[in-house]
């Protein structure tokens, strides 16, 4: 059914000002969100709804970064459009990532950190990536190893080796998730990364750091001092 009355030919003139530049340059945080949710609800009017969406979830990256799950309990929108909208979020957060890697600096742990954190955004299970180093220190690919607990992934040694040798790249950091908790490190995360220390330097491989990502932000095993470059 055509839209009628105040919301007749309101989306055709929305999308005719955003034609104008290409780009969202004079629009409000709420026509932002608006415009994108009409492609979760092919007709009607989702300036109120996008209003209600901010005021509950704080900004656009509070909608995108929310769980399906918090999307549908908020009784604001139904699991179509909240699989629509965290579709949207993962996009983000992925070519995010990809136009970050090449400008990273491994030496600059303020960059490194915040990097490792986007990666890791929304998860709501463990998992463990390896960051591969190039000789000017750049992050220039990066690989997950498996999901689950640190102690079943970073055990699988051959596993890990097989990847690495496969990347090209003899210098690396890892990094794994703490869903829902802190980013300090646990005893076994410890014990792990050094035993990983070991492995690798046989090998010729250096393991640069790891990184843990919680919900209070990411520690560094290194800056805390728990590993050393010789285990």
């Amino acid at each position: 059914m055509a839209e009628n009355g105040i919301h007749s030919g309101h989306r055709e003139r929305m999308r005719k000002r955003f034609c104008e530049t290409m780009s969202f340059k004079g629009f409000a945080e709420h026509e932002v969100l608006e415009m994108l949710l009409f492609y979760c609800y092919p007709r009607g009017d989702t300036n109120a709804l996008a209003h209600r969406l901010l005021s509950r979830f704080g900004s656009i990256d509070g909608v995108l970064s929310a769980s399906k799950e918090e999307l549908v309990e908020s009784g604001l929108v139904g699991e179509n459009p909240a699989i629509s909208l965290k579709f949207f979020g993962e996009l983000t957060a992925y070519l995010k990532s990809q136009k970050a890697t090449y400008a990273v600096d491994a030496r600059d742990i303020t960059a490194v950190k915040a990097f490792v954190k986007a990666k890791f955004s929304g998860d709501r299970v463990e998992r463990v990536m390896l960051f591969f180093i190039d000789p000017s220190f750049r992050i220039k690919k990066f690989s997950e190893v498996n999901s689950g607990a640190l102690k079943e992934v970073s055990m699988d040694l051959r596993n890990i080796s097989r990847i690495i040798l496969n990347s090209g790249y003899d210098n690396l950091f890892i990094a794994h998730n703490h869903p829902e908790a802190s980013s300090k490190p646990s005893e076994e995360d410890v014990v792990s990364t050094r035993l990983l220390i070991r492995h690798l330097s046989a090998m010729g491989i250096t393991l640069l750091d790891h990184f843990v990502v919680g919900e209070d932000g990411v520690s560094s095993l290194r800056q805390l001092g728990l590993i050393y470059d010789y285990e």
